[in-house]
């Protein structure tokens, strides 16, 4: 049925709504979507999620409604950080990569700060951004809700997007949209089948 726990997990986090769903509303849109799961199954799923601190369980009678706790949730610089570090064991270069990533995936300079959300220390091939280009990325970001300080510098990547630099978007629009039950497992060549 499913490839993995985690695979589950994660079709149960990204179709819960944030007031949450019951138990046959979930039954009901995981059936919508092709995944066929008995009640009493999914309910001791679901229960387990709540007593492992990742869900949340509310009665409201005469159904218990389920709803993911916000806390858990990854932002986009959690994933992005994740995804960079199998991609490269250079510090530097898995810097260089996320702020590739950002820039073409904002549009615009990248704050320092971000790339730190990102869990990354290293030093990316960047130049600092003009005044403007800096305004512009400190607004942006502090509407986001990132916390931007005067002496918060932004950077422009000065490499070029690589294949590299794709697969990381591939996997981050795969992570972040749910999308793993539709990617197909691939085998790795060895020399020999060459």
């Amino acid at each position: 049925m499913f490839g993995s726990d985690k695979e589950l997990k994660s079709l149960i986090l990204d179709s819960l709504p944030e007031d949450g769903l019951s138990i046959s509303a979930l039954s009901r849109l995981l059936n919508e979507k092709g995944f066929k799961m008995h009640r009493l199954e999914l309910s001791g799923y679901l229960k387990a999620l709540s007593d492992m601190g990742i869900l949340r369980e509310r009665d409201i009678k005469p159904s218990k409604v389920f709803s993911p706790l916000q806390s858990k949730r990854k932002s986009i610089y959690d994933f992005l950080g994740e995804i960079v570090r199998q991609e490269d064991e250079d510090e530097d270069k898995r810097a260089s990569m996320a702020l590739l990533v950002m820039n073409k995936l904002f549009r615009r300079a990248v704050m320092d700060r971000e790339l730190r959300m990102c869990g990354l220390m290293g030093s990316p091939a960047s130049r600092r951004a003009t005044d403007k280009e800096r305004a512009d990325a400190a607004a942006v970001a502090s509407k986001a809700g990132i916390k931007v300080g005067g002496s918060d510098i932004a950077i422009v990547p000065t490499g070029n997007f690589s294949p590299a630099c794709n697969r990381v978007v591939a996997d981050l629009l795969i992570e972040m949209a749910g999308l793993k039950l539709l990617v197909a497992e691939t085998k790795q060549k060895t020399l020999e089948e060459g």
